[in-house]
């Protein structure tokens, strides 16, 4: 049997306890909503990667035509001058080969520093969900000891009306 000021400690206890949930689900929210911005970084991380990808093979691709261009106009002297052009045109690609190239490791950065907020952040969702289901638990034991408490005052009372009756 549960004393009243044990029974006030545990409805102060779950005062406090709701008042954490509140917190809790408060902070799961907020969290919620970095995972969606999280998640739109990745996706755009990831159509970042792909053009880039795609662009290099395009780089690729003009570099292998290239070349081939570069051949024929070896053993031509009157083509010199667009061999010159074309020379200029694949520094300016290789260029933004290495540019992309950068943009690609710099967007490859970023996948991992998402996947570890990911990470991050399902943790954070399991403490949450664990102190949740604590919470829960408590807040049953309460509700238990509350109507323990209702039974045991509904005795008492029933108990005194019945001595008020033999002593009347």
């Amino acid at each position: 049997m549960l004393s009243e000021k044990q029974i006030q400690q545990i409805i102060s206890e779950n005062e406090f306890l709701q008042i954490q949930l509140a917190d809790a689900n408060d902070m799961l929210h907020q969290r919620e909503k970095e995972l969606t911005m999280l998640r739109e970084t990745a996706r755009q991380a990831t159509e970042l990667k792909s053009t880039i990808e795609n662009q290099l093979e395009e780089l690729s691709y003009m570099q292998h035509l290239l070349g081939k261009k570069q051949q024929k106009l070896e053993g031509a002297g009157q083509r010199e001058a667009a061999m010159e052009d074309e020379l200029l045109q694949g520094i300016r690609m290789e260029k933004e080969y290495y540019t992309l190239k950068e943009k690609l490791d710099s967007s490859i950065a970023q996948i991992d520093d998402i996947n570890q907020q990911l990470d991050e952040t399902a943790n954070t969702f399991k403490e949450l969900r664990d102190a949740k289901k604590k919470i829960t638990e408590l807040q049953s034991q309460l509700d238990i000891t509350t109507e323990e408490k209702e039974l045991l005052q509904y005795e008492l009372d029933k108990i005194k009306k019945q001595q008020n009756q033999q002593s009347a």
